[in-house]
């Protein structure tokens, strides 16, 4: 009788193969992940509570005051304003901000004209209407403290719109983006009062 050799060289094959494919689909793993911004160190936006509210005061007067709730504190400096609306005609419009200058069109705590870079901020602990510590741009907004327009010139400068066109009821899109991290850190449709 012969005796029958049993070989198990194929069981050394399989083995490589398969740890050949794991190892390869590890490795496209990792690259997708690099190649898909998986490793991208992008900045987190910062995350707050704002409340908003636009308020048509007379004929030729609308206000958009927004108030930091709670949250993380904002560098003015870093957020955008994004406006949107249906102009009368029916077409959409958008308006983009990081703050405008307004000339001559606040008066300070003492009656003096003065101007100011809208929304301003509104905490009189750290100034007054046209000081260069509440102009927009040039504070950190901390819970609590409130931003305004002032009056129409100011929301016509951040919202492009005319506030004689504006009426009770019409919707507003205001949108605030962080530019460092593109990402908004409030986007309602806000009603006129």
């Amino acid at each position: 009788m012969k005796k029958m050799e049993i070989r198990e060289d194929a069981v050394s094959p399989v083995i490589g193969v398969m740890l050949m494919i794991v190892v390869t689909v590890i490795i496209a793993a990792i690259v997708s992940g690099f190649a898909g911004g998986m490793s991208d160190n992008q900045n987190a936006a910062p995350t707050a509570a704002i409340q908003c509210n636009i308020v048509k005061e007379d004929a030729d007067n609308v206000v958009m005051t927004l108030k930091h709730v709670s949250g993380d504190s904002l560098k003015t400096a870093d957020l955008r304003f994004y406006v949107s609306y249906i102009n009368s005609g029916g077409i959409p419009v958008q308006n983009r901000s990081q703050g405008v200058k307004v000339e001559n069109a606040f008066t300070d705590s003492e009656g003096n004209i003065v101007t100011a870079r809208v929304p301003y901020l509104t905490d009189v602990k750290v100034g007054d209407v046209g000081d260069d510590d509440t102009n927009y741009g040039n504070f950190i907004w901390n819970p609590g403290q409130i931003i305004t327009t002032g009056n129409g010139d100011g929301f016509a400068a951040i919202t492009g719109l005319d506030p004689e066109e504006v009426e009770i009821g019409d919707i507003i899109g205001i949108r605030l983006v962080d530019t460092n991290s593109q990402k908004a850190i409030f986007d309602k449709d806000v009603r006129v009062q």
